[in-house]
């Protein structure tokens, strides 16, 4: 690692340096969800168990996503003004994209099946993109901008992600994206292929993290790479579903919501280094 990146690498560590995390009781959650999908998928129990009461998934959401996801946008985008790191950049819009999808997403629940699975999978693509992004920028990357060009950046790559995000959404509830779930068939083609790339990306941005970490020793790049571990996961689960709100889709869901609590975690037990060097 060149001496550049070496120190945007800690630098964000730093920012965030978690204190006390039990390495091997974080593993715990994710060989539970693993075993559980296991279990479903090798007893055939894809479609069983439907779980789907009103306004439940616009709860978890709400608590999960929109409570959760603008905190460690913030946070990221903050972080990125003080260094200039595009890693932080990156997650920084990674964690913005959930919020306009997942508000559309917990709205269309109740309503249209095929919009909240095709929002749900184009939302996690377009995260999921950010979050390699800031994996490669942080592992292969050197490159931190001036001062004077921060706040620029930020929000204009703020302002496009929302724009693009409000199109996707538009065209989704609009029935002009091609369907990515059929009731009682599962998903399409096409949130197969989706799914694909989501899944690679969280995986390939986890292993990166986990690289870094091996290097650092940081518990913080631990949580982070565990966390996109979950999301990866979870993606899996989620591309399982055959009934809308069957008991595998939930497994997936939980795997996301339980990746958030391990960013979440990592930023309460965390103490911040006021002034980065």
């Amino acid at each position: 690692m060149v001496p550049h990146r070496k120190m945007l690498v800690n630098t964000w560590a730093k920012s965030y340096e978690v204190e006390s995390i039990n390495k091997n009781l974080a593993l715990i959650p994710i060989i539970v969800i693993v075993l559980a999908l296991a279990i479903m998928l090798g007893f055939g129990l894809k479609g069983q168990y439907a779980f789907n009461p009103p306004y439940l998934l616009l709860v978890l959401t709400l608590v999960f996503y929109w409570l959760v996801t603008p905190v460690v946008s913030y946070i990221s985008a903050k972080g990125y003004l003080g260094t200039g790191s595009l890693t932080l950049l990156f997650v920084s819009l990674a964690f913005f994209t959930g919020v306009p999808f997942s508000i559309a997403t917990a709205v269309s629940a109740n309503t249209s099946p095929n919009a909240t699975v095709t929002l749900g999978a184009l939302g996690l693509l377009l995260s999921s993109a950010f979050q390699l992004s800031g994996a490669a920028q942080a592992s292969f990357g050197s490159v931190s901008l001036g001062s004077e060009k921060r706040k620029q950046t930020l929000s204009v790559s703020l302002l496009s992600v929302l724009a693009i995000s409000v199109l996707i959404i538009l065209f989704s509830l609009l029935n002009m994206i091609p369907p990515f779930f059929v009731e009682n068939t599962g998903v399409t083609l096409i949130d197969s292929v989706v799914y694909t790339l989501v899944i690679l990306f969280f995986l390939i941005g986890s292993l990166l993290y986990l690289r870094l970490y091996l290097k650092s020793k940081s518990k913080l790049l631990y949580m982070y790479s565990l966390a996109l571990f979950l999301y990866c996961i979870g993606s899996f689960g989620i591309t399982q579903q055959v009934v809308f709100g069957d008991a595998i889709v939930w497994i997936g869901r939980i795997s996301t919501y339980l990746g958030l609590l391990y960013f979440l975690l990592a930023l309460i037990v965390s103490r911040r280094d006021s002034n980065p060097k």
